[in-house]
């Protein structure tokens, strides 16, 4: 089992699906700079996935200049249009991208063998200890993932922000601090497939508001909504999970995690209870020692749904331990989503904002 960088030399790793929006690209090129034996594979063909394609060469031609003009003993090798079963059984680890059902008979041909299937979320939490924030929900959290980073850059300036907002946490954990926390987005298929794996235990979590969602993939709402339920469901004591108390599906979930729960909401809060709300167009945080303004009524954001992403942001920030002040002053100048408007090489994949 992969426990620090060293542990990857050498090894053959198969990575399924390459992908159109960074894909399993990001895990490909992270295996091969470590010294590993990569092969990637993807269903669809050259020409569908050039892109991908020139950015490997690209990478190779690095390399290459890196070493003086040497070529690499082991460039990453693609299998393009087609599965080859012997890719997934002569192999000593597979990377699984999330679009990937669980079900395929190629990871079972895996499983049969006792070859580990990882994604690059497990990997990341397997090598990278690494203060974590993670969010997820059906809408709003790529905007809640990013406006809480732009909080902790005001006093982390290489915090991290990856996941399903298309940047793999694999692009940039060797160039982490010890210190620099990371804010994952996660999807619920990325979340389904940290399931019994005991990896995610964020020091924060929040979930955004749930509703109706991907109902082709799952069998009802019951089983998308256990797949949420894994963002805090290993959560320890010393830990906070904060849940939208506007949202009736997120009524039980506090007494589903051992983290201490705050609450956010669109109006003020139950007397006595911790968190943050909404009083008219002013964000506010409740705390043991009273009541203060987390952000005014001027964001550069418009809509209520964006004060209450906002919110969540604030809250989590201040649980982590920033000051109000900083917070404050980071939500009212955050202009939005870095990402929304570019494609980034990357391990995740859009699923809803």
């Amino acid at each position: 089992m992969l426990s620090s960088l060293s542990d990857i030399r050498s090894l053959r790793v198969t990575v399924m699906g390459l992908g159109l929006h960074g894909g399993g690209l990001a895990s490909s090129l992270f295996f091969v700079s470590q010294g590993a034996v990569v092969t990637v594979t993807d269903l669809r063909d050259a020409a569908t996935l050039q892109p991908a394609r020139d950015r490997i060469r690209a990478f190779e031609a690095e390399q290459r200049g890196s070493r003086g003009g040497q070529a690499r003993v082991e460039p990453l090798r693609t299998v393009l249009g087609e599965h080859r079963r012997r890719d997934f059984t002569d192999t000593d680890l597979v990377i699984k991208n999330p679009a990937v059902s669980p079900d395929s008979r190629f990871l079972e041909a895996a499983r049969s063998r006792g070859i580990p299937i990882e994604t690059d979320i497990s990997v990341f939490l397997r090598l990278a200890g690494n203060p974590l924030l993670a969010v997820s929900g059906s809408k709003g959290k790529s905007t809640t993932a990013s406006a809480l980073h732009h909080c902790l850059r005001q006093r982390y300036p290489d915090a991290g922000l990856g996941g399903n907002i298309t940047v793999s946490p694999l692009s940039f954990l060797t160039t982490l601090g010890p210190e620099d926390p990371v804010v994952l987005e996660l999807s619920s298929w990325q979340l389904a497939d940290m399931k019994d794996k005991k990896l995610l235990k964020p020091r924060v979590s929040i979930m955004t508001r749930i509703l109706p969602d991907h109902q082709d993939k799952y069998s009802d709402m019951a089983a998308y909504v256990a797949d949420k339920k894994l963002l805090f469901r290993d959560q320890e004591a010393d830990s906070f999970a904060l849940f939208n108390a506007s949202d009736r599906a997120q009524d039980s979930f506090a007494d589903e995690t051992a983290a201490q729960a705050r609450y956010y909401a669109d109006r003020p809060l139950l007397s006595g209870r911790e968190g943050a709300f909404l009083r008219g167009h002013d964000g506010v945080i409740r705390t043991p020692a009273g009541e203060e303004r987390l952000f005014g009524p001027r964001l550069r954001l418009a809509g209520r749904h964006n004060r209450m992403n906002l919110l969540a942001a604030g809250l989590a920030a201040a649980v982590f331990g920033l000051d109000h002040d900083s917070i404050r002053g980071s939500l009212e100048s955050f202009a939005g989503i870095e990402h929304r408007h570019r494609v980034i090489i990357g391990g995740g994949r859009m699923e809803d904002s």
